[in-house]
């Protein structure tokens, strides 16, 4: 049986100070093991894991990168094409570009639209008080559907102009008699016509009977200024027919243009001042007969 021998004091205290260093010991490889651990974790993700390119940022004290010189936009028209453009003004061309079919409105230039648009707007300024640039603008897309319509610069055939021609009545209540006395103004512009008429509606055919008023001394004559009403129709309806008659107008105005453009024009045409567009105010003419007054403005007449 083997005797452990007892231990002195002195070698009590050695045997404690060496327990205390080997627990740090175990300690600091405990420590370091798990850090080889974690280490060997994040190694095994970042290398399972896409990286991804980490941007240095910038100090305060970074060069900046600025480039000598501008980027160059690339050229619109090179200059073989300009010298071929200018020669061709130099001889008087009348069609110094290249000549190209116009079927819609997106084969139309930015200048080309403009001028569509100063023709839409000064047809409606003609006979409208209250045009702007606003009510064209709601417009404008519709008129070029109207020119492009059914047609493009290939279509074959002159294009004709439209002419002013109609014919509008206006009706009242005048007085009564046994029934309704009714006035009708009626204008015709071609051939040129203004009448006055009063009827009254026959009891048998129940048609409109026309009778001359001035051996008639039973009449009862409305208080009101139905002239003034009867003049301020026929004047209206006068204006609506001028206002279509403008509208066909400016549609071939576009189109005449439209065809010197595919042709290879460069030309505008006259200003849309000239271009014929009826005011309003020619219509005072179809209302002299019922004491309408004519505005003494040059150009005015139907």
């Amino acid at each position: 049986m083997e005797v452990i021998p007892a231990l002195q004091p002195q070698n009590i205290d050695d045997f404690i100070n060496n327990l205390a260093s080997m627990t740090r010991v175990q300690r600091e490889i405990r420590r370091r093991a798990t850090s080889i651990a974690d280490a060997n974790r994040i190694q095994e993700i970042t290398t399972s894991t896409p990286q991804r390119s980490l941007k240095r940022l910038r100090t305060s004290a970074s060069p900046i990168s600025i480039a000598s010189t501008p980027p160059r936009r690339a050229p619109r028209r090179v200059k073989s094409e300009r010298d071929k453009l200018f020669d061709a003004i130099e001889a008087g061309a009348d069609y110094p570009l290249k000549p190209v079919p116009i079927k819609s409105a997106d084969d139309l230039n930015d200048v080309q639209l403009k001028k569509c648009y100063e023709i839409l707007h000064a047809c409606g300024s003609a006979t409208d008080p209250n045009a702007s640039l606003t009510k064209t603008r709601q417009s404008i897309d519709g008129f070029l559907d109207a020119v492009f319509n059914d047609w493009s610069s290939c279509k074959a055939g002159a294009l004709l102009r439209s002419e002013l021609d109609f014919l509008v009545d206006a009706e009242v209540v005048a007085g009564r008699l046994c029934a309704n006395v009714s006035a009708v103004a009626t204008y015709c512009n071609n051939p040129p016509m203004f009448k006055l008429e009063f009827s009254i509606i026959d009891e048998l055919s129940g048609q409109p009977e026309a009778f001359c008023p001035i051996s008639r001394k039973d009449i009862r004559w409305v208080e009101d200024d139905w002239v003034q009403e009867l003049r301020q129709s026929l004047r209206t309806k006068v204006i609506a027919k001028i206002h279509k008659y403008n509208k066909h107008l400016a549609i071939w105005q576009a189109r005449r243009l439209i065809v010197e453009w595919a042709k290879g024009s460069l030309s505008l045409g006259e200003d849309v001042s000239k271009m014929g567009f009826l005011e309003r105010e020619t219509a005072d003419v179809a209302t002299v007969g019922l004491g309408g007054t004519i505005e003494n403005k040059q150009g005015a007449g139907l």
